[in-house]
C-alpha cells in the first residue's frame, strides 16, 4: 500500500548527500534478506517466494560508469538551463531526471542484467515458504565461504557460497506456530543460532546441521519475536539480542544473564562501532527505535540495564535497519553509523556528535505515486560500500566523497562570481543572497537547534558539536550578505551631487534593507530554520499532533 511522503522526508531531500548509488536493481518479487560477501564483490538475496540468488559486480566498473554519466547528464542539464528549458539545475540525486547509474528492472528476468557489470551466479528455490534472512559465515577459517537461510518453513539450510549446492540443513519442527526470523553465527566455534517468533533462541551445530540435533536452547528471553541477535567477541557463548521492548544479554549455555528495563517503545536493531571494533572492543551498543530514534547503551556504565542517551533521527518514520560504517580511514567514518528509516532515508550519524551527518534517499514517492521502499536491510560490502535494500529494490552506493568535491566546486564558482561583475552570478547565488540578508536570526536559531539535538548526548560531544556549527555557519550567511549589499550600493556611487551626499550616504546604508526584503518575498527556497522545523514538526498545528 502506498505511503505518503512525510515532512520529514521533504527535509531530508532538501539536505541530500550528492553521493549516488552504482547500482541499483528492482526485483520483481519481494525481497526479503540480503547479505554482503564479507571479503569478495558479491551479494546474496533472499526473496518472498522462498527464492535464493547468489550475484556478484564489477565494483570498479559500475563507479567509471557512473561517473562518466553523471558528467555527461550534468552537461545536458545546464545546456537545458541556459537555453530556457528548465528552470534550474539539480543536484539532487534522488530528484534526476535521468538515473546516471546502472539500474537493473525486473530482477531476475533472464535479461534483466545484460550489460549491467552483474552477473547471476546461482539462482534455486531454496524454501517452500518465504526466504527470511540470509547470512555469510563469519569464521576467519571459512570467511564465506558458506551462507545460511533460514525460511518460513522452519528450515535452516547451509550451502556454498560458490555453487549454491546445499551442504547441510535442519528441520526445526518443535512447533510449526513458532517461525524463525533472525539467524546469527559465532565469529569462532560451530554455534548457529536461530531466533524465532516466540522470543525463543536456538543453538545448533553448523558443523553437523544435518544431525537435526539442539544444542542449546535459551526460552523466553522476549515477549515478542527475536528482531536482532548480536554476537559478543569476547565470549562465544554470550550474545545481545533484541525483542519487543527490552535488550537481553545471555549465555547460550545458561540463559538470561540480564535483561534491559522496558524501554515503551519496539527495539528493531543494534550495532557496535567501528572505532571500538576496530580495538576489539564492544562496550557500546548503538540500537535503533520504532519512534525514529537511535539510542546509545554501554555495557561498562550499567551492564545495558538501559540506554544512557538518544539521537533523534524521523520522527514521523521507524528505524528499522543500522549497521557500522565499518570504514576506520577517518575519525568521522569510525565514529559513525548507517541508518535505514520507514520512510526510504538512509542517515548517517555520529554516535560522538549526536547528531545526523549525511542523508541519502534510497526511496521516495515518483510522480506515478509508487510507494516508498522502506528500508528494511543495510550491510557493507568488502570495499565498505554501502548496501540498501527494501522490499521493491537494492541500492549499492559508491564510496567515494563527492560530497566534499562538490562543495568546493561550489565555493570556488562562488569566488570567481565575486570578483565578476555584481550581477554575473547564478541565478540560485542570488537567491540565496536574498533569503540570507538580514538573517541574523535564522543563524542562531540554526545554532540553538543543533544544541537541542546534542544535549541528550555526552558533553564533551556537545562542546565539540556546538564549536563546529559556530565555526561553519555564520561565515557563509555573513560572506554572501556582504557581497549582495555591495551589488546593490554599487550604482549610487556615481552620484555627482556634492549637496545630497550626505543624505544619499544614508540612503546607500538603508538601501540594502529594502532590497533585501524584496528578494526575500520571491525566494523559493525553504530557510535552514524552515527545514529544521519540517524535522522537528514544531510548527502550525504539527506540534498537536497525537493529542
Amino acid at each position: 500500500m502506498g505511503k505518503k511522503k512525510s515532512n520529514s522526508a521533504k527535509a531530508a531531500q532538501l539536505m541530500e548527500s550528492s553521493v549516488a548509488p552504482i547500482l541499483e536493481i528492482k526485483y520483481k518479487d519481494p525481497l526479503f534478506s540480503v547479505a554482503a560477501h564479507p571479503t569478495r564483490p558479491i551479494f546474496i538475496s533472499g526473496l518472498a517466494t522462498g527464492r535464493v540468488l547468489c550475484n556478484t559486480y564489477d565494483a570498479i566498473k559500475l563507479e567509471e560508469a557512473m561517473e562518466a554519466n553523471r558528467e555527461e547528464v550534468a552537461k545536458l542539464d545546464k545546456r537545458a538551463y541556459a537555453e530556457g528549458k528548465i528552470p534550474h539545475v539539480t543536484k539532487s540525486v534522488s530528484q534526476s531526471k535521468n538515473k546516471f547509474w546502472t539500474f537493473v528492472k525486473d530482477f531476475p528476468d533472464a535479461d534483466s542484467t545484460v550489460e549491467s557489470n552483474t552477473t547471476t551466479n546461482w539462482q534455486t528455490k531454496r524454501h517452500k515458504g518465504s526466504c527470511r534472512h540470509v547470512i555469510f559465515d563469519p569464521r576467519n577459517d571459512c570467511l564465506g565461504e558458506f551462507v545460511y537461510t533460514c525460511g518460513s518453513d522452519n528450515v535452516i539450510k547451509k550451502a556454498s557460497t560458490e555453487s549454491g549446492k546445499v551442504v547441510g540443513k535442519v528441520d526445526v519442527n518443535e512447533d510449526s506456530k513458532e517461525k524463525l526470523t533472525k539467524l546469527c553465527h559465532s565469529t569462532s566455534h560451530p554455534f548457529l543460532l536461530a531466533g524465532n517468533e516466540e522470543g525463543h533462541v536456538l543453538v545448533y551445530d553448523s558443523s553437523n546441521l544435518s544431525s537435526n540435533k539442539l544444542k542449546f536452547k535459551v526460552g523466553q528471553i522476549h515477549d515478542d519475536s527475536i528482531n536482532h541477535i548480536l554476537m559478543m567477541p569476547q565470549s562465544p557463548y554470550h550474545y545481545l539480542t533484541l525483542g519487543s521492548t527490552t535488550l537481553a544479554h545471555i549465555d547460550i549455555r545458561k540463559g538470561i544473564i540480564s535483561q534491559s528495563d522496558d524501554q515503551e517503545d519496539e527495539l528493531l536493531a543494534m550495532s557496535y562501532t567501528t572505532d571500538e571494533l576496530s580495538e576489539g572492543k564492544t562496550d557500546t551498543v548503538l540500537v535503533s527505535h520504532g519512534e525514529g530514534i537511535v539510542t546509545i547503551w554501554k555495557n561498562s556504565k550499567n551492564k545495558l540495564m538501559d540506554q544512557l542517551s538518544r539521537i533523534k533521527i524521523n520522527k514521523s518514520a521507524s528505524i528499522d535497519a543500522i549497521v557500522p560504517t565499518m570504514n576506520n580511514d577517518s575519525e568521522e567514518m569510525a565514529h559513525s553509523v548507517w541508518c535505514g528509516d520507514s520512510d526510504g532515508l538512509l542517515h548517517r550519524i555520529n554516535y560522538k556528535k549526536g547528531k545526523v551527518v549525511e542523508t541519502r534517499v534510497h526511496s521516495t514517492v515518483d510522480e506515478r505515486s509508487e510507494p516508498v521502499d522502506e528500508v528494511g536491510v543495510l550491510d557493507i560490502d568488502y570495499d565498505y560500500r554501502l548496501i540498501s535494500a527494501g522490499m521493491d529494490r537494492l541500492k549499492i552506493w559508491s564510496n567515494k566523497e563527492a560530497e566534499e568535491e562538490e562543495e568546493e566546486n561550489e565555493s570556488s564558482d562562488g569566488e570567481h562570481s565575486d570578483s565578476d561583475d555584481g550581477l554575473g552570478g547564478s541565478d540560485d547565488e542570488l537567491e540565496l543572497s536574498g533569503s540570507d540578508v538580514s538573517s541574523i536570526s535564522d543563524v542562531s536559531d540554526i545554532e540553538l537547534d543543533n544544541t537541542d539535538r546534542e544535549e541528550e548526548v555526552s558533553d564533551a560531544a556537545q562542546d565539540d558539536s556546538a564549536e563546529n556549527d559556530n565555526d561553519e555557519t555564520p561565515p557563509a550567511y555573513k560572506r554572501k550578505r556582504r557581497d549582495f549589499s555591495q551589488v546593490i550600493t554599487k550604482p549610487k556611487t556615481k552620484s555627482i551631487d556634492i549637496n545630497k551626499l550626505t543624505k544619499q550616504d544614508s540612503e546607500e546604508k538603508d538601501a540594502p534593507q529594502p532590497q533585501a526584503k524584496k528578494q526575500k518575498t520571491k525566494e523559493k527556497k525553504l530557510t535552514t530554520k524552515q527545514i529544521r522545523n519540517m524535522q522537528k514538526h514544531e510548527h502550525g498545528i504539527k506540534r498537536f499532533e497525537g493529542l
